[in-house]
């Protein structure tokens, strides 16, 4: 015979078990179903198995949902993709947190996607660590779409890359560009900048910026 104690530890490992020993998917369906799930027994066995995609999707379609609990599982796995993805779409998520995590990963790819997706956005931290990251396309991206943006230290950061393409596309349509910065460094490129120093000259917009660094050297 069991003493109530027992009993009821013993019914728990049994309604337990049935969450356990499922996929992920099987989970997050079983879930989204509704029915008689028991929703916070079916997260902690999604937590358990730490799968960061299912979590996530859980927070969006689940009608019950532990967000501190998912909140700290997503932003313990150390996946850029889904706490960038969480903190646009979940209804409760802590964003300074998790942008931090998105700055220690050194993912300039999701760092730039928050800055455009997150209702709540420290874009000078943000920027700061963007551009450490030494990514031209993500610096070029960060440029033409985030409402705010250093474009000085964004132009230089750029052009340190000595990354042709995307120094020829900022001077294509940011709003405010270093033409003779990046001129220069177009001239460097002696070789690979041939191909974007002659689509320059066939740009309205670097043919405007280098023609106001001209008459500027020549006064």
């Amino acid at each position: 015979m069991y003493d109530g104690v027992s009993t009821r530890n013993v019914s728990n490992d049994i309604m337990c078990s049935q969450y356990d020993g499922h996929d992920p998917h099987t989970l997050f369906e079983n879930g989204k179903d509704g029915g008689q799930f028991d929703f916070e027994k079916g997260l902690d066995a999604l937590l358990r198995i730490g799968d960061a995609k299912y979590i996530y999707l859980a927070g969006i379609y689940w009608k019950n949902f532990d967000f501190k609990k998912g909140f700290r599982s997503i932003i313990n796995s150390n996946n850029p993709e889904y706490i960038y993805r969480a903190g646009w779409y979940w209804k409760e998520f802590d964003r300074r947190i998790g942008l931090e995590k998105l700055i220690e990963s050194g993912n300039a790819k999701y760092v730039y996607y928050a800055g455009l997706d997150w209702k709540v956005f420290d874009f000078d931290s943000a920027f700061s660590a963007l551009v450490s990251t030494g990514s031209a396309e993500y610096i070029f991206y960060a440029g033409a779409h985030w409402k705010k943006f250093d474009f000085h230290r964004g132009c230089e950061a750029l052009v340190k890359t000595m990354n042709g393409e995307y120094i020829y596309k900022a001077g294509c349509i940011w709003k405010d560009f270093d033409y003779r910065l990046a001129w220069q460094c177009l001239e460097s490129l002696v070789d690979s900048g041939v191909e974007w120093r002659t689509k320059a000259f066939a740009s309205n917009e670097w043919r405007k910026g280098l023609l106001r660094v001209w008459q500027t050297i020549s006064k």
